[in-house]
């Protein structure tokens, strides 16, 4: 299985994960001292296997089950170069009664063997700045849920 399969089918198990809450199914997918980097910087690093699932888990419980929906497309990609598989992606959220928010990035998911190693992601600074400016506006509408 090539790469950009593998990135295929752990992407595939993310969608299924997030619609039944089973998190140990992404777990083939990630080495054990695999590293996720969010935004791009140390700080936010997250470190081995565990961490990574636990932050993708809350990253989702606290955002995208929040929204009524969400829709995800591929921009570009994924293609491969040197075991690192690269993406742009496009995601719209609707909540009922706000505006859609629509984010725009890319994601970097860098592989040893069939396992992804560093898994990265990027908005758009255009992206970042609307969903920072949504956030502000709306953001309360999300708490309490």
């Amino acid at each position: 299985m090539s790469t950009v399969q593998r990135y295929l089918a752990y992407a595939e198990a993310f969608e299924e994960t997030y619609a039944d809450d089973d998190w140990s199914r992404l777990e083939q997918y990630f080495t054990d001292d695999a590293v996720m980097s969010p935004d791009g910087t140390a700080e936010s690093e997250a470190r081995g296997q565990a961490d990574v699932l636990a932050r993708l888990k809350t990253g989702v419980d606290t955002f995208d089950r929040r929204m009524d929906s969400r829709t995800l497309e591929f921009l570009d990609g994924p293609a491969e170069a040197g075991g690192r598989v690269s993406c742009r992606w496009k995601a719209t959220y609707t909540k009922a009664g706000l505006p859609d928010l629509v984010i725009t990035g890319a994601e970097h998911a860098t592989f040893d063997g069939e396992r992804i190693a560093r898994l990265e992601d990027e908005f758009d600074a255009d992206a970042q700045a609307g969903l920072e400016a949504w956030m502000g506006e709306h953001g309360a509408a999300l708490s309490g849920d």
